[in-house]
C-alpha cells in the first residue's frame, strides 16, 4: 500500500509541477511543455464516455427483467376433499397433591 501511494503521488506531483512551470512566468512566444487545451478536450470527451457507458450499465443492470407469458398448465384432477380432523377429547389435567404450607 506505501507503494501505490507513493506512485500516485509522484505522478500528481509531477503533473502539478509541470502545469505550474507552463503557466507561471509565461513570456510570449515560450513553448509550453503539454498543451493543456488538448488535454483538457481530451479528458472531457473521456469523463464523458465513461458517464455515459456508466449510465448504460446502470439502466441495464436496474431495468425489470422482463416476464414470460406463463404456459398453459395442464389440467389436473381436482384435489381430494380434506377431510375435518376429529377435535381432541378434553380432559381434565390431573390433581394435584398440596403439600402443607408452614404459616408462620
Amino acid at each position: 500500500m506505501p507503494y501505490l501511494s507513493g506512485v500516485l503521488t509522484g505522478i500528481v506531483l509531477t503533473i502539478v509541477v509541470v502545469f505550474l512551470i507552463d503557466h507561471v512566468g509565461d513570456e510570449p512566444g515560450s513553448q509550453d511543455i503539454v498543451n493543456w487545451n488538448y488535454v483538457g478536450g481530451e479528458l472531457g470527451q473521456s469523463a464523458g464516455k465513461v458517464a455515459d457507458e456508466v449510465r448504460e450499465e446502470v439502466h441495464k443492470a436496474t431495468a425489470p427483467e422482463p416476464t414470460e407469458a406463463p404456459a398453459a398448465a395442464p389440467e389436473a384432477a381436482p384435489a381430494p376433499a380434506i377431510e375435518a380432523m376429529p377435535e381432541p377429547e378434553t380432559t381434565t389435567p390431573p390433581a394435584t397433591t398440596g403439600t402443607p404450607t408452614d404459616t408462620p
